[in-house]
C-alpha cells in the first residue's frame, strides 16, 4: 500500500510539473543583464522583453546586475530555482572566455547555465577621442608606438569582448594601451566623450550619436566585412591586421535543469522576437544582426567559442585576479 501511494504521488508531481511547464509564465519573469543600462545587452534585452510580454501574456522585467564581466549576473541565473522565471541575456563571454579569464568562477558554464538561444551577433567599431592624432588606423598604430605612455583605452567590463578585442589587437600589432574597465558601455562611451579615456571598440546602439557628431571619431570595424551602416569604414583586416574578424555574439540563457518545455517555449519565443519584421528592421540600424537558433546549434557553437577563445586568450597571456 504504501508503495502504490509513493507511486501514485511521484505520479501527480510528475504531471504536476508537467502542466505546469507547459502553463509557463503564469507570473512576471525576471531578464537579467549583466552589463549597466545603455549597451548591447541592455537594449536588446529591453527589445526582447517587449516582444515576450506581447506575446507570452507576462511581465518581463528587465534588471541590470552588472559586474565581474557580466558574471554576477551570470551566477545568479546558475542558483536561481530552474523554473524559467529567472532568464540572463547576455554575451556569450559568460560561458566562452570567464572560464579561461578568472582563476574560479562560482558556477560552471557548462553544468550550471542551459543555452537557450543565440539571438544576434554584434559586431564593434574601433573610436578614437578627436584629441588623439590619429585620422586612420594605420595613423593611430603609428601613434601607439611612438609614445612613451600607452594611451587609455575603455571597455564594457573586464573579460568583455571589448577588452579581449583591444587585447587581440593590442598583441597582433605589437601597441600597447592601458586598459580602464567600466560596467558597461553606457559608461564607457560617455567616459571616451570626455576624453577621460582616449579609444575603444564599441557597438552601435551606444555610439551611434556620438560617432555621427564627430564627438568620437570612427576608424575601423571590427568583422572582416564592411558594415553596410558604415560602409566609407575600413575594416582592421583590409588595412592593418588580416584575419581579424571579432563581433559579440549575444543569447539567452536560463539555469540548468530548467524543464525542457520551458526551454523549448523560451527558444521559440526568441527566434521568433529576431525574427520579427519591425526587430529586424530597429536591430539594422543600430548594427545588431538577428541571429536565432536551435538548442543544439547554439550549445555547438558556444563549445566551439570556448576552445577558440581559451586559444586566444593563452596566446595574448591575458588573466584576470
Amino acid at each position: 500500500m504504501n508503495r502504490l501511494a509513493l507511486l501514485l504521488g511521484l505520479a501527480v508531481a510528475l504531471w504536476s510539473g508537467a502542466a505546469s511547464a507547459q502553463a509557463w509564465p503564469q507570473k512576471p519573469v525576471r531578464v537579467l543583464v549583466g552589463l549597466a543600462p545603455g549597451g548591447n545587452p541592455d537594449t536588446l534585452a529591453r527589445m526582447l522583453a517587449a516582444k515576450w510580454t506581447a506575446a507570452l501574456g507576462q511581465q518581463f522585467v528587465v534588471e541590470n546586475r552588472p559586474g565581474a564581466g557580466s558574471t554576477v549576473a551570470a551566477d545568479l541565473t546558475a542558483k536561481s530555482p530552474p523554473d524559467g522565471y529567472t532568464v540572463l541575456i547576455s554575451d556569450s563571454s559568460v560561458v566562452t572566455t570567464a572560464p579561461h579569464l578568472f582563476r574560479s568562477l562560482p558556477y560552471d558554464p557548462f553544468r550550471d547555465l542551459q543555452a537557450v538561444s543565440l539571438a544576434v551577433v554584434v559586431p564593434m567599431w574601433l573610436v578614437v577621442h578627436p584629441s588623439v592624432q590619429a585620422n586612420s588606423i594605420q595613423e593611430l598604430v603609428a601613434l601607439a608606438r611612438s609614445q612613451k605612455q600607452p594611451m587609455p583605452y575603455a571597455s564594457s567590463g573586464i573579460g568583455s569582448i571589448h577588452q579581449i578585442t583591444m587585447e587581440l589587437f593590442k598583441a597582433d600589432l605589437r601597441v600597447d594601451f592601458t586598459h580602464v574597465p567600466f560596467k558597461g558601455a553606457g559608461q564607457s562611451v560617455p567616459a571616451m566623450m570626455a576624453g577621460d579615456v582616449l579609444l575603444g571598440f564599441v557597438g552601435y546602439p551606444a555610439a551611434a550619436s556620438a560617432m555621427k557628431t564627430g564627438k568620437l571619431r570612427v576608424l575601423a570595424f571590427s568583422l572582416a566585412r564592411r558594415s553596410s551602416l558604415t560602409p566609407e569604414v575600413p575594416t582592421v583586416a583590409e588595412t592593418v591586421d588580416p584575419g581579424f574578424d571579432m563581433a559579440a555574439p549575444l543569447g539567452v540563457f536560463v539555469a540548468a535543469r530548467t524543464p525542457r518545455e520551458i526551454v523549448a517555449r523560451l527558444n521559440r519565443a526568441v527566434v521568433d522576437a529576431v525574427k520579427a519584421p519591425e526587430v529586424v528592421e530597429r536591430m539594422g540600424a543600430i548594427g545588431m544582426e538577428p541571429a536565432g537558433s536551435t538548442l543544439e546549434e547554439y550549445e555547438k557553437m558556444l563549445r566551439g567559442e570556448y576552445e577558440r577563445f581559451g586559444t586566444l586568450i593563452k596566446r595574448i597571456g591575458l588573466q584576470v585576479e
